[in-house]
């Protein structure tokens, strides 16, 4: 991601946990969208971290959750502002 090698990162991650990162406009309210998908759905956040590369361009959410359900990949996508959703464990 070019956002990702333009922006000096220093993230750690727990290997092992469902991990999702978010590659979204700076926009407000997309925290509050993202959060609510995991809440409605019963998951727990572990560790989120949130950056951006400038005030308006582009950010990104770390998310590490305590579980994984299928859906969440979809409706994190769909997302208004969503540029890009990855999943890793």
């Amino acid at each position: 991601f070019r956002l990702l090698k333009s922006m000096a990162l220093s993230i750690s991650l727990s290997m092992g946990q469902p991990t999702y990162i978010t590659i979204h406009e700076d926009v407000p309210g997309m925290i509050a969208q993202v959060t609510k998908i995991f809440s409605d759905a019963g998951i727990n956040i572990g560790t989120m971290t949130v950056t951006r590369e400038s005030k308006g361009e582009q950010a990104i959410m770390i998310i590490e959750t305590d579980d994984y359900q299928d859906d969440i990949l979809a409706k994190l996508k769909q997302l208004p502002h969503m540029v890009n959703v990855t999943y890793f464990e």
